[in-house]
């Protein structure tokens, strides 16, 4: 009997160790999920920072880029700009001094006349225009004014009929 409550009380023991074993497997097995989780979480924001990261810096390139094209762009219109106005001051330099070699002084004033002419009136055109423009804007804005003016005129007595017709 003695030899049987031995085997017994070995057998005992040797299931409270299992237990144990069993129990210590669960808790390394939860830390382990806990820190695979932890993890996981660590590297969802990393890569949401890193998104972020991505997208602040190609929206800077991108701006920066289009701030060389734009720039690159306005510096060759305005050399082009100044290469033809160059070109066409030559050309008319050189049609003026061969119609002064070959004219008088009645039609070289008349020539000078006829310059100036052809350079203000386009200004001038240029000039009415922008007035009758500014004209035209004027006289809608004016008409905006009155519709939006008139509108918040006929809801303020609206209001104001409708809370004296509540009373």
């Amino acid at each position: 009997s003695s030899g049987i409550n031995a085997e017994y009380g070995e057998e005992q023991r040797i299931h409270a160790f299992a237990l144990l074993a069993e129990r210590k497997r669960r808790m390394r097995e939860a830390e382990e999920s806990g820190r695979r989780q932890v993890e996981e979480r660590r590297r969802m924001e990393e890569d949401e920072i890193w998104r972020q990261m991505v997208s602040c810096h190609q929206g800077t390139m991108e701006t920066y880029l289009e701030d060389i094209i734009t720039r690159s762009v306005s510096r060759t219109a305005d050399e082009q700009a100044r290469s033809e106005i160059h070109d066409k001051a030559e050309k008319i330099n050189d049609i003026a001094y061969d119609m002064e070699s070959k004219r008088d002084r009645l039609q070289s004033e008349n020539m000078v006349a006829e310059l100036v002419y052809s350079f203000l009136l386009p200004e001038v055109e240029k000039e009415t225009l922008r007035e009758n423009v500014k004209r035209e804007q004027r006289r809608h804005i004016l008409a905006a004014h009155s519709v939006i003016h008139g509108q918040a005129s006929s809801i303020e007595k609206d209001g104001a009929s409708g809370s004296s017709s509540e009373k």
